[in-house]
């Protein structure tokens, strides 16, 4: 068994307190603000009215950005740590957006009903599923027709010219502890992605690089 394999058997899915508030603090760093503003504009490039759901929300930062952005979307943040959950959910209060809200919840089974949503995100969180398979079969399920899923996380193996470029715009302290992140944690390479879509009710998608990750675009 390698570290990676270990890893994923060990590492629980939700960020208990008070790891919760170290990466809520991780999370306000300009790499990945900036990193869910890209994200943001790629959504809202997708969506202009509905429904979005965020998977692994965390301290919710996206969700924000998102809605912030279009008062005609409707965010929901869903998140698997209370403690996570609980510092999202004073965001709306903070920021007086009333499209956005956030529920405590497992990929696995989301406590939704069928086609509530017209597209499904995740960042930086689908590495930590237990079983992505079935949670990609829950996701299809409150997928409205015609909508999509993407899920965002870092490949096992970043291009070095990637990194490189991180150095350059956040320095080599913020760029060297996310690129030893990858290293330690149970990342998929574009193979393995594959087959964990092939394995689940979607049948069409794609793999594409955006920044220091990759995006899994999953069709109904």
């Amino acid at each position: 068994m390698t570290l990676r394999d270990l890893l994923a058997r060990l590492e629980p899915e939700a960020i208990p307190f008070p790891f919760s508030r170290l990466y809520s603090w991780l999370a306000s760093s300009r790499m990945v603000r900036d990193y869910y503003e890209s994200v943001a504009a790629q959504v809202l490039e997708r969506v202009h009215i509905g429904r979005i759901l965020d998977i692994g929300t965390g301290p919710g930062r996206l969700p924000l950005a998102i809605a912030s952005k279009n008062r005609y979307v409707h965010v929901t943040g869903l998140d698997l740590s209370a403690d996570m959950v609980k510092i999202a959910s004073r965001l709306p209060i903070q920021n007086g957006a009333a499209n956005i809200d956030f529920k405590a919840g497992n990929a696995g089974e989301l406590p939704f009903g069928d086609r509530e949503f017209d597209l499904v995100i995740s960042t930086l969180s689908f590495h930590h599923w237990k079983e992505p398979e079935k949670a990609l079969d829950e996701i299809y399920r409150v997928l409205r027709e015609g909508g999509e899923a993407w899920i965002y996380d870092i490949p096992s193996k970043v291009n070095p010219t990637v990194w490189s470029e991180m150095k350059k715009r956040y320095g080599f302290i913020a760029s060297t502890f996310m690129h030893f992140h990858t290293l330690t944690e149970p990342f998929y390479d574009e193979k393995r992605l594959g087959e964990i879509a092939a394995a689940s009710r979607f049948k069409k998608y794609e793999i594409d690089y955006r920044l220091f990750t990759y995006r899994l675009r999953l069709y109904k």
